[in-house]
C-alpha cells in the first residue's frame, strides 16, 4: 500500500466517524434564547387559555382536536389534572398575571363541591374515586393562593386536606394512591407513580403555613423514602425522573446526603431528555430523532424538575456545581416551550381560534389541559432563573483527568501499534519518535479544536461525550478480533516510513474523534501527557520487543488487554454523557 493510499484511507475512516458521531450520535442542538418578557407573554396566553376555556362549573376543557374541532375526550375528565391547573394558576396569580385568580378560584369551587369529610380530615372524591394526588394539587394550589392573597379563607380545609395526606402515608413514607370510602380505610398496597412527590411538596409547603401541626415530620419522611427507596421498593426501573420531588425538596432545604445524592441522579435524568429534545429540534433532528412532535407537558414537567433543582442548587453547595448546567438547559426547554406554543397567529385559521389560542399541540394536532397546567407552572418557575441572569453552562461535572487520559493512551494502544512500526534496524527509535511527535501533535490539534467546534456546531459536550465513547467501545472491539497491523517493507525510505508510524499507528482516526471529547472537556494538556506517555510506550516496546515467537504472542495479548480497557473505558465514558446534565 502506497503512503498516499494510507493517507486517504485514514481521512475516509475519520470522515465516516465525524458522520456518524455528528449526524447521529450528537447531532446539533437547537436553544432558542427567551428572555423575562416572552416568558410573561406565554405565561399570560396559557392563562388566557384556561380563562376561555372554562365551563360554567368551573371545569376545563379536557382534550381538544385542533384539525376538526373535536372536544371529544379519549378518557374521562381527569381530577389530578384539574387540581394541577388549580396549582398553576395560582401560581400564575401569584406572578401577578390577570385573570389567573379568577379561573382558579373557580376551579378550587368545583373540587370542593366534591369533598369526602370526616371529623377532622377531609378529602377530594369524583366519580367514587378518592385520589391521593388530587388532593395534595389541590392543597398545594391553594397554599400559593394564600401567600399569593393573604386570604385565609380556606385555612381549615387546607389543615383537613393536610391531615389527611398524613393518613395516605406509611411508617416507611410510602404514599398510599387511593382511600376506600366504603370501607372508611386507605386502600392497601397501591401506589402512583407522581402521587409519592405530589404529597411530599404539598405537606412540605403545609409545614410552613401551618408549623403548629405535624406536616413537616411526614414530609420530611416521605422525602427521605423518595430519595433512598422508592424506585426500588415500588419496582421502577428506569428510576422515575420526578419534577413533583423537586418541588418537594426545594421546599424543604436543608437535605441531607442522600437527598443531595437524589437531586443529583434527578439532573442527570432530566439533562438526557433534555439534550434529546433539543436535539430535535436541530438541523436535522427529525432525521435522527424522530418527527414527533413533543407534548406540552414534557417541556413543562421538564422545567419543572430543573427548576425545582436549579433552586436546590443555588442553596445547597453539595449541588452548586450543576448550576449553571441545570440553569442553561432550564433556559432552553423554555425558549423551546415558547417558540412551539399556538401564537395568535396561528390560530387565527383554525375553526376556533379560543381553542388553539395559547396552547402546545402534539401529534395530530391534540392538546390537552396538563399540556398548558405543567408549561405554565414550568415558565413561571422558569422566570427566576432568566431574571437570574444564568451564565452559559462550563458544564464542571465532566469525567476526570484520568479518565480522559487513559482512554486516549488505551485508543492509541502502543501494545498493538508496535506490529506495524516498519523494522529499520537502528532507525526504529527515530521512527517512533518522529513518527509519535507528529501524530501526537495532529491529537493536540484535534483537541484544542474540540471545544471550539462543538460550540460552532451547537454540539453539547455531554452529547458529543457519548459519541466518543460509542467510538471507543467499537475500536476496542474491533481491536479485540483483528489481528494487529503489519509493516510495509515496500515503504521506500525512512522518510515514507513515518506516515504509518504518526496516522495510522499514533493518530488513529479514533484516537482523534475522542481527542476532540476529551479536549471539550479537559483542554489540550490531557491529550499532550497521553501522548507522551503513549508514544514512549511505543518506542519501548518497538525497540525491545519483536513481534515474533512468544514475544510477539505476550505482545498481542498484551494488545488485546488494552482493547479490552479501551472497551470499559468507552462503557464510561458513554453512560458519563447520558447522565450528565
Amino acid at each position: 500500500m502506497t503512503v498516499a493510499s494510507r493517507i486517504v484511507r485514514a481521512i475516509v475512516v475519520l470522515g465516516v466517524l465525524l458522520v456518524v458521531a455528528f449526524g447521529a450520535i450528537a447531532p446539533p442542538e437547537s436553544c432558542p434564547s427567551v428572555t423575562s418578557a416572552d416568558i410573561q407573554r406565554s405565561s399570560q396566553a396559557a392563562v388566557d387559555w384556561f380563562v376561555r376555556n372554562q365551563y360554567t362549573n368551573g371545569a376545563w376543557l379536557y382534550e381538544y382536536h385542533r384539525n376538526d374541532d373535536d372536544t371529544t375526550s379519549s378518557e374521562p375528565y381527569n381530577d389530578v389534572r384539574h387540581a394541577g391547573a388549580v396549582m398553576a394558576l395560582y401560581q400564575a396569580a401569584e406572578a401577578g398575571h390577570p385573570g389567573a385568580l379568577r379561573s382558579a378560584d373557580r376551579g378550587t369551587e368545583w373540587a370542593l363541591d366534591r369533598l369526602t369529610e370526616r371529623d377532622d380530615w377531609a378529602a377530594v372524591t369524583v366519580n367514587g374515586r378518592t385520589t391521593t394526588g388530587t388532593t395534595a394539587l389541590l392543597v398545594a394550589g391553594l397554599d400559593y393562593r394564600r401567600a399569593a392573597t393573604g386570604d385565609t379563607r380556606y385555612d381549615d380545609v387546607m389543615r383537613k386536606l393536610g391531615r389527611f395526606l398524613v393518613g395516605q402515608v406509611e411508617p416507611s413514607g410510602a404514599v398510599l394512591a387511593f382511600y376506600d370510602t366504603g370501607a372508611d380505610r386507605p386502600l392497601p398496597n397501591e401506589y402512583s407513580k407522581y402521587y409519592t412527590g405530589e404529597t411530599y411538596w404539598a405537606l412540605a409547603r403545609l409545614a410552613k403555613t401551618f408549623p403548629d401541626e405535624d406536616f413537616g415530620s411526614v414530609a420530611a419522611r416521605v422525602g427521605t423514602y423518595l430519595a433512598t427507596a422508592r424506585d426500588d421498593k415500588e419496582g421502577y426501573w428506569p428510576p422515575i425522573a420526578d419534577h413533583w420531588a423537586e418541588y418537594g425538596m426545594s421546599e424543604t432545604l436543608p437535605l441531607s446526603d442522600a437527598e443531595l445524592a437524589y437531586a443529583r441522579r434527578q439532573a442527570e435524568l432530566w439533562g438526557n431528555q433534555a439534550r434529546w429534545v433539543q436535539q430535535r429540534f436541530g438541523p436535522w433532528g427529525a432525521v435522527v430523532r424522530g418527527g414527533d412532535v413533543f407534548r406540552g407537558g414534557w417541556y413543562g414537567v421538564m422545567n419543572e424538575g430543573f427548576t425545582g433543582l436549579w433552586r436546590i442548587a443555588r442553596a445547597e453547595p453539595g449541588l452548586s456545581d450543576l448550576q449553571a448546567s441545570i440553569g442553561a438547559r432550564a433556559r432552553c426547554i423554555a425558549g423551546l416551550a415558547v417558540q412551539e406554543q399556538a401564537s395568535a397567529s396561528d390560530a387565527a385559521s383554525a375553526r376556533n381560534p379560543a381553542r388553539v389560542e395559547g396552547a402546545w399541540f402534539f401529534d395530530e394536532g391534540e392538546t390537552r389541559m396538563d399540556d398548558q397546567q405543567h408549561a405554565l407552572a414550568a415558565l413561571l418557575r422558569t422566570q427566576a432563573i432568566v431574571e437570574a441572569g444564568v451564565p452559559d453552562s462550563d458544564d464542571d461535572d465532566v469525567p476526570s483527568v484520568w479518565l480522559w487520559a487513559v482512554a486516549l493512551l488505551l485508543a492509541l494502544n502502543p501494545a498493538r501499534a508496535a506490529f506495524g512500526v516498519p523494522r529499520t534496524g537502528r532507525e526504529i527509535t527515530w521512527l517512533c519518535l518522529v513518527g509519535g511527535a507528529i501524530g501526537g501533535l495532529a491529537v493536540c490539534i484535534f483537541a484544542a479544536l474540540g471545544d471550539p467546534l462543538l460550540d460552532a456546531l451547537d454540539v453539547s459536550a455531554p452529547a458529543f461525550r457519548i459519541a466518543a465513547g460509542v467510538v471507543a467501545l467499537l475500536a476496542g472491539a474491533t481491536d479485540l478480533v483483528r489481528r494487529p497491523p503489519s509493516p510495509d517493507p515496500a515503504l521506500p525510505g525512512r522518510r515514507a516510513a513515518l506516515v504509518p508510524v504518526a496516522l495510522p499507528l499514533v493518530a488513529r482516526p479514533i484516537l482523534l474523534v475522542i481527542a476532540l471529547s476529551a479536549g471539550a472537556d479537559q483542554g489540550v494538556v490531557v491529550s499532550l501527557g497521553a501522548m507522551i506517555v503513549g508514544v514512549a510506550i511505543l518506542t519501548a516496546l518497538s525497540t525491545r520487543v519483536s513481534p515474533d515467537g512468544s514475544s510477539g504472542r505476550t505482545l498481542r495479548w498484551a494488545a488485546r488487554l488494552l482493547a479490552a480497557g479501551l472497551i470499559a473505558c468507552g462503557a464510561l465514558l458513554t453512560i458519563d454523557g447520558i447522565l450528565s446534565v
